[in-house]
């Protein structure tokens, strides 16, 4: 799909992502800090696990959920995010006028 400027028709467009960056960026320290609270569970199977494998085994499972967390939180803060990018926010830029759209025309 090609894009075109609504004020000067320039063909210069660029996507700007910022709810995709925020979405992320808020997802990612969200599920980092929720998997870290909540990582008893793993913390637990780290003190099961480090009773064979030593003392490493419990500070893994609070770092495994804190890891899972984070990466789970990212996926659902970029899809949350690109939906405002679509249905929300403007996000085109046009490199010519520096004119900000949204691709889709309001209702």
């Amino acid at each position: 799909m090609h894009t075109a400027c609504p004020r000067c028709d320039s063909h210069r467009i660029i996507q700007t992502h910022y709810g995709r960056k925020v979405g992320g960026t808020v997802g990612t320290t969200a599920g980092a800090i929720s998997g870290a609270v909540s990582a008893s569970k793993g913390a637990r199977l780290g003190y099961t696990v480090g009773a064979i494998a030593g003392p490493t085994g419990a500070a893994s499972g609070a770092v495994l959920g804190a890891i899972v967390g984070g990466l789970s939180g990212c996926v659902v803060g970029v899809r949350l995010g690109e939906k405002l990018d679509e249905d929300v926010l403007q996000g085109y830029r046009c490199l010519a006028c520096e004119h900000r759209f949204s691709p889709h025309p309001s209702s």
